[in-house]
């Protein structure tokens, strides 16, 4: 039995589920399987950090407790190469004691990036053969080709002796996409008539109603789009997503336009995608040098940035500060993306400087030139009819989603639905299933390739001074214990105030109060430290109804 600070208990018998990140956010996925004591992960990635987190661009999710079950984790598997799934692999490679299994693109991802740490081999990366069952101690694993906007996703069958799980991963029903496997309706039908204890499901469209879109209209709307331009065409998509690439090269080749890639990551992912067979080697992509070179008229440029990032190729070229690529009047900017939540001001921001420029900015409001990779309301419904699971557990979006997946599940006759927390840990079976105790959990942030507690003072300080601004007072206290006259105040933004009065009021305050205090107290920089602050806050009270962070450099002599 495990038995820990959190409050977990987990039996040696019995089937249980465990999320780490993914439940009630976007991103950072790890979920975690127990069947009679041997554990399993499936997915290990990261999300993108808000202003709650000033300078940070990543969050990881937080994995100390593997460290607790290293002997007992026989796998980590990667559903598909998106970084919300994966992306969280290299940061951790030095935790990681077990296979990770992945298809042959994800795995050229996950390496890709733990080439850049210098970590390639501290990882055991299997891949993952669609015809071919993962067979451990107490798990059997298979994998049912689903619909994405990357290539090779799956979902996974868990068969244990207690009964069958369907963890979906990102899935949506297109039967006409382009690029590998469809959707395998077949083996989803075939689930259901075995019997499934439980399916752990994506609900990131859930409360999107109807179908979703497929993939082939996206590419009929960019021939039709492109047909319309005489200018120059610069495009902005998810990196990830090859199929939209081959959508955009195909439209731009039926209106005789040349197509450049612009940026590190989409590069990288074209090529994972030509060393797996995923796309043909035929379709090629003139180098960016070639770009400034190619009439307007002939030109399509796919980029990065399409979520506002400030060091992405597209925020680099509205700004006019890329090499090769620039912008004139009358140009075209697609944004063949959504807005990931969160990033919704920097997106409007890139928006409106385009605009300012006399740009012109088509969006997925305007026009068909983005699907989703996530099922809508009647597609989830569907997956519940050919699986008719015994228990439903939402995963995979924020609290409305699950809401919203946890009703289509209970109107599809789905006995049991259960909504849970991250680290919240539920007991499927044997017997109907309960809670079984509460593990802390959290984020990591990353700050160059350094991982830090999301609650680390230097973030909290970060977060104070962009709301209230900072005051910084150097002061020196002569070997006697008095004051040098020579007192420093320096502030970091705070508006324009009168430097001399506040000066003025904090000396006169600090001769009253610095002689009242003990000589004990005179030599402990705590003390005189809380009381410079104290006292120029009640300086600035007069001038700014500000509580600025207060730091203090105190010498002594």
């Amino acid at each position: 039995m495990i038995e820990n600070q959190n409050s977990l208990n987990i039996s040696s018998e019995g089937i249980y589920f465990l999320s780490l990140g993914g439940i009630g956010e976007i991103g950072a996925n790890c979920y975690l399987y127990c069947c009679d004591d041997k554990w399993i992960m499936i997915d290990l990635g990261l999300s993108f950090a808000d202003e709650k987190f000033p300078g940070i661009d990543l969050l990881l999710p937080k994995i100390d407790f593997i460290e607790s079950i290293s002997q007992k984790l026989e796998a980590i598997i990667i559903s598909h190469g998106h970084e919300d799934h994966s992306g969280a692999v290299a940061y951790f490679a030095d935790k990681i004691d077990c296979p990770v299994y992945a298809t042959g693109f994800a795995r050229s991802l996950i390496e890709n990036r733990l080439k850049e740490f210098g970590f390639l081999d501290k990882i055991n990366i299997i891949t993952i053969e669609n015809d071919k069952d993962i067979k451990l101690n107490n798990f059997n694993l298979s994998f049912i080709s689903t619909s994405h906007s990357i290539p090779e996703p799956h979902a996974i069958l868990i068969k244990t002796k207690y009964g069958n799980l369907l963890h979906t991963a990102d899935w949506k029903i297109d039967f006409n996409s382009a690029i590998g496997a469809q959707i395998n309706q077949e083996q989803f039908e075939k689930i259901g008539n075995e019997g499934l204890l439980a399916l752990i499901g994506d609900s990131t469209n859930a409360d999107v109603p109807g179908y979703s879109k497929s993939e082939s209209e996206v590419r009929e709307e960019l021939i039709k789009i492109f047909s319309r331009y005489n200018n120059r065409i610069v495009i902005t998509c998810f990196s990830s997503n090859i199929e939209r690439m081959e959508s955009i090269f195909i439209a731009a080749k039926k209106n005789n336009r040349k197509v450049a890639l612009v940026g590190r990551s989409m590069k990288k992912t074209i090529t994972a995608a030509i060393e797996n067979n995923i796309i043909d080697k035929d379709i090629s992509f003139i180098t960016e040098d070639e770009a400034s070179l190619i009439p307007k008229e002939n030109l399509v440029v796919i980029c990065t940035g399409s979520q506002g990032e400030k060091r992405s190729a597209l925020f680099r070229i509205a700004y006019n500060s890329h090499n090769n690529i620039y912008l004139e009047e009358n140009d075209l900017v697609i944004f063949s993306s959504k807005d990931i939540p969160g990033n919704e001001k920097a997106i409007n921001n890139l928006k409106n400087l385009l605009y300012a420029q006399n740009v012109e900015v088509i969006t997925a409001d305007d026009d068909l030139v983005h699907v989703s990779g996530h099922g809508y309301a009647e597609e989830i419904k569907k997956m519940y009819q050919w699986t008719r699971p015994y228990i439903s557990i939402p995963v995979h979006g924020e609290a409305k989603h699950l809401f919203a997946h946890s009703q289509l599940a209970q109107a599809s006759q789905v006995p049991i639905t259960r909504i849970l927390d991250n680290g919240k840990c539920i007991k499927l079976a044997p017997e109907n299933p309960k809670i079984c105790g509460f593990l802390n959990t959290g984020k990591l942030i990353v700050e160059g390739k350094n991982l830090y507690d999301s609650e680390s003072n230097f973030i909290k300080d970060r977060r104070k001074i962009s709301f209230e601004g900072m005051i910084l007072i150097s002061i020196i206290i002569n070997a006697d214990l008095s004051i040098n006259n020579k007192i420093m105040i320096t502030s970091k933004g705070l508006p324009d105030y009168d430097e001399r009065l506040l000066e003025n009021d904090f000396k006169e305050l600090l001769v009253q109060e610095y002689t009242k205090i003990s000589d004990n107290q005179k030599n402990s920089n705590e003390i005189v430290s809380n009381l410079l602050k104290k006292l120029i806050r009640q300086s600035l009270k007069s001038q700014l109804f500000k509580k600025p962070d207060v730091k203090s450099h105190i010498i002594r002599l």
